[in-house]
């Protein structure tokens, strides 16, 4: 059975210290770039400024943020 997740490189843009940087990664799905990134199943994943669900596609130059509901302090 063929595997429906995008599996080639990208590069997106991820917020890193308050600003975005270039990245790439094999990750087709939110829930892909959660396992490679070691992103909690608590926190929020951004993606063009939308909170988005794991299935969500990334596409090549999507911005994208997350953040711990557990957070504090600013």
């Amino acid at each position: 059975m063929a595997n429906n997740s995008e599996s080639s490189n990208k590069v997106i843009n991820l917020l890193n210290n308050g600003e975005f940087q270039s990245r790439e990664t094999t990750s087709g799905t939110v829930g892909d770039l959660r396992n490679e990134l070691d992103i909690p199943n608590d926190a929020n994943v951004n993606v063009g400024g939308t909170v988005r669900q794991n299935d969500f596609e990334l596409s090549d130059g999507d911005y994208v943020a997350y953040s711990s509901n557990n957070k504090v302090g600013g």
